[in-house]
């Protein structure tokens, strides 16, 4: 009934075009994030509290459209019955009122459908089959970043190492569908020795589609994850997803990463390996991992690397030393190669450390996938700190998986160690919260209905010397 009554504000109409914004004007998820709204029994307004609608024209379209739509329900009720007597004029006019809500969002569903289907598309289709042509013709690299988890970072340090010597383009942010592809072919010089090009999977077929139009020379895969369990039927269809890049590139130059546990069961035979201990030939050692800092050394034959990167925990050895491999296969000199690694530095908010007070947090919330957190898990318990925080809401889209995934992470919470750990109220937190009791978590747990106001405050609630990581956040069409 919360989530009924809500939708009876003025400000309805920019709500749903909210809505549809964050979603990508895509008429499914459209109506999914409904669905979960009067599943979680959540109000209307509670969809828009991370970001605001952003005044493009087709928004604004829209929302002339559903206030001129509520206009004329109201004028036209009024004038077709102005002569009715006063009781059944209102009982009228107050049943119009009611269903308005209801119009206004079936309205928008059926108008965006059609727009999807007749104009979204076919732009998308073609802007693709161009992007083809561009990709076809470009005498550049080209480097295929796939996976659950770990691609962006990965993009990016391809991007800062193999930069110190060639003309690298890299898809911007975390802009990684054939479209954002197609703007960002759309873009190129032509000049560019090496593309790195970042995909992502969303539903079966899409890596092999990307990888048709991108025809990669080199492709990275690093980690498979239960995400998008919406739209793929189980692990092994995102896997089989992933791994569709063998049909476009040759078996040697597929670079898979060794550590991912849920990714070894799906792997053909003499995979291409690369992990913390060994890369391309190059052995691995004298780890030092600490807050601000992750280093290491790297050997082959008579050439050695001395590996300092900004990048954090035992999980980033193995994509940094892939970054230095590749870039000594493309030519880099071990000055470039150190240097490189050097400039690289902690993503936005993936495993970003901040000196607040005394305090360190580690920044680790575009994380959205189950080994990812237990990396960061690993890196709260061997780090040396007075007193040690773990903030998560846990996971999403984990469909089929959701219990398994959640006590996972629980066991990991427990077996960390953590001081203090700060649950997010949702339908994971009783999963991960009695998965913590049954592994025998035995420090102070605290459950926060507000993340957002959660973050914004915690500078004050943490003293020097404190550790906190901070893993994964709903963004709203989750919340």
């Amino acid at each position: 009934m919360r989530t009924f009554f809500s939708f009876y504000t003025l400000k309805l109409p920019i709500y749903l075009v909210y809505m549809l914004q964050q979603v990508e004007y895509d008429p499914r998820k459209f109506l999914n994030w409904i669905e979960r709204l009067i599943k979680d029994n959540k109000s209307v307004q509670s969809v828009m509290t991370r970001k605001k609608l952003v005044k493009t024209p087709k928004a604004y379209a829209l929302l002339v459209f559903s206030y001129s739509l509520i206009a004329v329900n109201i004028f036209g009720y009024i004038f077709m019955f102005r002569s009715d007597p006063i009781v059944l004029f209102l009982g009228n006019f107050l049943l119009v009122m009611l269903i308005a809500p209801f119009v206004v969002q079936l309205s928008l569903s059926i108008i965006t459908f059609i727009a999807y289907r007749i104009i979204i598309l076919p732009q998308k289709k073609r802007l693709i089959a161009e992007s083809k042509k561009i990709f076809a013709q470009h005498k550049a690299v080209k480097i295929a970043v796939i996976g659950s988890y770990g691609k962006t970072t990965m993009k990016e340090l391809l991007k800062t190492i193999i930069g110190q010597a060639k003309d690298v383009a890299a898809t911007p942010g975390n802009m990684n569908v054939a479209v954002s592809h197609a703007r960002f072919a759309k873009k190129l010089t032509g000049k560019e020795d090496v593309l790195v090009v970042e995909f992502g999977e969303g539903e079966p077929g899409d890596v092999m589609s990307m990888s048709k139009t991108l025809k990669p020379d080199y492709a990275v895969i690093t980690g498979l994850a239960p995400n998008h369990l919406d739209h793929y039927s189980d692990l092994e269809t995102v896997a089989s997803d992933l791994l569709s890049v063998y049909d476009v590139v040759k078996k040697d130059h597929v670079y898979v990463t060794n550590e991912s546990m849920m990714l070894k069961a799906f792997l053909p035979k003499d995979v291409t390996h690369f992990s913390a201990t060994s890369v391309m030939g190059w052995k691995i050692s004298n780890v030092l991992v600490s807050v601000v800092q992750t280093t290491f050394t790297m050997t082959k034959g008579k050439k050695k690397l001395s590996i300092q990167t900004g990048l954090l925990g035992r999980h980033q050895i193995a994509p940094i030393a892939f970054g230095a491999a590749i870039a000594d296969k493309l030519g880099l000199s071990t000055r470039e190669i150190e240097q490189g690694c050097m400039e690289v530095l902690p993503f936005e908010h993936r495993m970003q450390p901040r000196h607040i007070h005394g305090a360190w947090l580690i920044d680790d919330t575009y994380n959205g996938n189950l080994e990812g957190l237990q990396a960061g898990l690993k890196l709260l318990h061997e780090l040396d700190m007075k007193r040690k925080w773990y903030v998560t809401p846990g996971l999403v889209d984990q469909g089929s998986e959701t219990e398994r995934v959640h006590k996972e992470l629980g066991k990991s919470i427990a077996e960390s160690h953590a001081d203090i750990v700060v649950l997010m109220d949702n339908s994971v937190r009783p999963i991960i919260e009695e998965s913590m009791k049954e592994n025998g978590f035995a420090g102070e747990l605290r459950i926060e209905s507000n993340p957002l106001q959660f973050y914004r405050g915690i500078e004050h609630i943490v003293a020097a010397g404190d550790l906190v990581v901070m893993q994964n956040d709903w963004t709203d069409n989750y919340n």
